[in-house]
């Protein structure tokens, strides 16, 4: 389903945001103390994936790559607050 992803389907990133979802939120509530916080970090995690997802070169290593995206977008959200989701650009 990765591969599919990284090809731009839609359905197959559907997917497997909705598999990571709850884990990736838990970890950003955990992380960051607060739901909506942990909300927006999701979001521009999810964002991040989307646009970054051709440039995963181990599609195994996607769950990982994935919780890495979402350990900056924590960062992010501790040093500038809401500042980075508002910063987020997508191709």
């Amino acid at each position: 389903m990765v591969e599919l992803a990284k090809l731009g389907d839609r359905e197959a990133f559907t997917r497997l945001a909705f598999e990571l979802s709850d884990h990736l939120f838990a970890v950003a509530h955990r992380i960051l103390r607060d739901f909506d916080a942990a909300g927006d970090a999701l979001q521009v995690t999810l964002l991040r994936i989307w646009r970054d997802l051709p440039s995963l070169r181990d599609p195994d290593r996607f769950e990982a790559w994935a919780y890495r995206v979402l350990l900056r977008a924590c960062q992010d959200q501790l040093r500038w607050g809401e500042g980075s989701l508002r910063d987020l650009q997508l191709r």
